[in-house]
């Protein structure tokens, strides 16, 4: 029983913690947003006092490598079906990550021998629902971060979720060269990000998850980058969180066809919102 807890647990964490590594974007509408943005001076090669690239530079350079602004603001909602494996418990199970602008999010793994588990976020409400854990309201730092890793825009909203950005060295991550940042966010919580100085896209993240066991650090490895539909979109994806190893690996993304249906709570979570 202890160690089925543990698991939900763990793939509850794996299902916030998996949205990071999303992003929104395709399309070719231009929007006055996107044409106030493409305004906006080139900062791709502001270099900071320490010689290295700034942050906003880094950044700047991950949001054309995705795309650009312009094509992430012109969309609204995406689907994404993958798989997510754990591969030393010899478990597997798909999964769907829906989303839609500014802050609506649900995840679900369909893991085989074990059940159903479905995280996700409505405006000011997140949740979490398992076989093991039951339905529950997030609250305090689990519910912050599900909030913050709902955000559509995210990687157009980096000086607001991080008041605090540090290019702190030009290394080597994964095997490739890579700009490390240091982040602080709006709640003082640190996390490093790390940006491959040849493509300009993220390849790793380094953050402390908070779930009912308590805080643990989480590292994810992101590679096996494809287009769909002129976005380019992160394919494979290894975390390692609580001394497990963790892959999600992505199949199908489009964009806009969500609806509002697929964004509801289940009825579970439903019931803890009625009371």
């Amino acid at each position: 029983m202890r160690q089925r807890l543990f698991l939900a647990l763990l793939l509850c964490g794996a299902l916030i913690t998996v949205g990071c590594s999303t992003t929104a974007g395709g399309g070719d509408v231009t929007s006055p947003a996107a044409e106030q943005a493409m305004a906006e001076p080139d900062y791709t090669d502001e270099v900071g006092e320490n010689g290295l690239l700034t942050p906003r530079a880094v950044i700047a350079r991950f949001i054309e490598a995705l795309g650009g602004e312009e094509t992430i603001r012109s969309h609204t909602s995406m689907q994404l079906k993958g798989k997510m494996e754990m591969p030393a418990m010899g478990m597997s199970g798909e999964t769907t990550i829906v989303q839609a602008a500014p802050d609506k999010m649900i995840m679900n793994i369909e893991m085989a021998g074990f059940g159903t588990m479905n995280n996700g976020v409505l405006g000011d409400v997140a949740w979490a629902d398992s076989p093991m854990t039951g339905a529950m309201l997030l609250d305090g730092e689990m519910k912050r971060q599900a909030l913050q890793q709902a955000d559509f825009y995210a990687s157009l909203n980096y000086e607001d979720t991080y008041p605090t950005m540090e290019t702190v060295e030009l290394t080597e991550y994964n095997g490739e060269e890579a700009y490390k940042l240091r982040l602080v966010d709006d709640a003082g919580k640190e996390s490093t990000q790390w940006f491959s100085a040849e493509t300009g896209l993220m390849i790793g993240v380094k953050a402390t998850q908070v779930n009912e066991m308590g805080e643990s650090e989480v590292t994810q490895t992101i590679t096996e980058y494809k287009e769909f539909g002129g976005v380019m979109v992160p394919t494979q994806t290894t975390m390692n969180m609580m001394g497990m190893e963790i892959k999600q690996s992505v199949s199908e993304v489009t964009w806009d066809s969500v609806t509002e249906d697929q964004l509801q709570p289940p009825d579970s979570i439903k019931a803890l919102l009625d009371k």
